[in-house]
């Protein structure tokens, strides 16, 4: 809660891994794992399917902005309705309806007849699902853990990402190098990766079937409408969580968004295959990884103030050295080290959101926290897009990451509150 601000004296520190001593966090975080793992060899495979069936750099930034149209339209809404129904039910109904879009691009890649536009109304698709299926999530685990282990569990619910990213888009990157091989087609590489990805979905669902949620309190006042405008003024009225949101949307947009121009990087400066874009997504994973974990375990007893403001301003030169690099080693270094940055910061602003929120409002402040994936980023990979298709993929990159320091140290550091930031559970 907000008056949690001020931690006691001295804190008990519960085992890292506390949380999975419930089974039912457990599932939940399982299947979450594996579902998250073929999203991720997909999203992958659909920037490099773009690039290589159209060339175009303006067309991965219109991936972008199809995505973050149905988010800024739902996401609140589907936060409204977390807070209302039970979130368990909402995500296994949710399941089926994404392996379908997938399935449908799938068999478009083995028909041959895949092209780029299907790939961004797909993503359209899938956003629209998303809009939904975000907030139910991030509201549903913190009620499957003593509220002792809630540090713990965000922990390991933000290494689900950047764990996955290490050897999810290697695997993609193996698999699309093979395919296109062996039958020489790009869309049937890419069809058999999204059968992956509806794999991924189908047991998502089998492990939350399994999962038996607790009662909770539900807002049952007021319309759709009227909780939605409740959790704004919430939000708004809290400047922290205004704040720590606003520091998370800059640097997603300017720096987190990069990875829409890995396969031109890949392709166009380092001369590399779909196995060398792998590595990409494979490095950056691993230092998100690193930083996710050293966040989650630090975190509480140091602050998380110092994590956001420290991984923040290492996002950002490493951002600007990705866009000035030539040389792949650098380049595989450079990710890793926005990878360690940004999953810092993110890890440091998502657990004291997630500590602060009251539990009638945790839908609909997770919403707002869930656009930064569903909205902010792919809004931001538009603008890297139209930058880069004008002035090139370097330029757009040195620009980004200079706008994140540029936001450090201009909004953040000035922000005593923000440097002082330590939330226990």
């Amino acid at each position: 809660m907000l008056s949690q601000l001020t931690p006691p004296a001295e804190v008990t520190k519960p085992s890292r891994f506390g949380p999975l001593r419930s089974k039912h966090f457990r599932r939940w975080w399982t299947g979450y794992v594996i579902s998250i793992s073929g999203q991720q060899m997909m999203w992958m495979a659909e920037g490099w399917l773009i690039y290589e069936l159209s060339g175009s750099k303006l067309l991965l930034g219109l991936h972008g902005l199809a995505q973050a149209i149905p988010s800024l339209a739902l996401t609140l809404l589907g936060g409204a309705i977390a807070d209302r129904v039970d979130q368990r039910r909402l995500l296994i109904w949710l399941q089926p309806l994404q392996m379908l879009i997938v399935a449908v691009m799938a068999a478009l890649g083995f028909a041959q007849m895949l092209e780029a536009w299907h790939v961004i109304a797909g993503g359209f698709a899938l956003s629209a699902v998303g809009a939904f299926e975000q907030p139910a999530r991030e509201s549903m685990f913190p009620h499957l853990i003593e509220r002792r282990f809630m540090s713990q569990a965000i922990g390991l619910n933000a290494m689900v990402h950047p764990g996955s990213r290490v050897l999810a888009p290697v695997m993609a990157g193996f698999i699309l190098a093979l395919v296109v091989e062996a039958t020489s087609s790009v869309m049937t590489a890419g069809g058999v990766i999204f059968v992956v990805a509806v794999v991924g979905f189908g047991v998502y669902a089998v492990f939350l079937y399994m999962i038996d949620l607790p009662p909770v309190r539900r807002v049952s006042r007021g319309n759709l409408l009227q909780n939605v405008g409740e959790g704004l003024r919430f939000t708004w009225g809290h400047r922290v969580f205004a704040l720590l949101l606003g520091t998370m949307y800059w640097n997603t947009a300017f720096a987190l968004a990069i990875s829409i121009l890995f396969p031109v990087v890949a392709k166009d400066i380092l001369f590399l295959g779909p196995s060398g874009l792998g590595y990409m997504w494979m490095a950056q994973g691993i230092g998100s990884l690193m930083g996710a974990a050293w966040a989650a375990s630090r975190g509480t007893s140091d602050g998380q103030g110092r994590y956001i403001i420290g991984g923040s301003i290492v996002l950002g030169l490493s951002v600007i050295g990705v866009g000035l690099s030539v040389w792949a080693p650098l380049t595989f270094f450079l990710l890793w080290a926005t990878g360690i940055g940004g999953s810092s910061a993110s890890v440091g602003i998502r657990t004291a959101i997630q500590l602060m929120v009251p539990d009638d409002f945790r839908g609909r402040v997770m919403s707002l926290w869930g656009m930064t994936h569903t909205a902010v980023r792919p809004l931001g990979e538009m603008q890297f897009g139209a930058i880069a298709a004008v002035a090139g993929a370097p330029f757009a990159l040195a620009l980004g990451g200079a706008a994140v320091l540029v936001f450090v140290a201009v909004v953040v550091i000035p922000n005593k509150r923000m440097r002082a930031l330590r939330v226990t559970a």
